[in-house]
């Protein structure tokens, strides 16, 4: 099974803020589905994160940068 590398991965307030300073497009994981892909994370605090203008709960979802 392919598995992507850690740092494809934004699991911290710097990786968010990086992707959001360099528009960089994010894909949405949710229970091991894609939920969005090639949206942008628009704003994030402690407990969401807003996703092409959805809200989605940090603790339940993976956000993977886009190369």
């Amino acid at each position: 099974m392919f598995r992507m590398s850690r740092t494809d991965e934004c699991l911290t307030d710097a990786d968010m803020y990086l992707c959001m300073l360099f528009q960089k497009p994010v894909e949405v994981w949710f229970d091991g589905e894609l939920e969005d892909s090639g949206t942008y994370i628009e704003a994030y605090s402690d407990e969401v994160i807003k996703v092409g203008g959805v809200f989605y709960l940090r603790k339940l979802c993976l956000i993977k940068k886009i190369a």
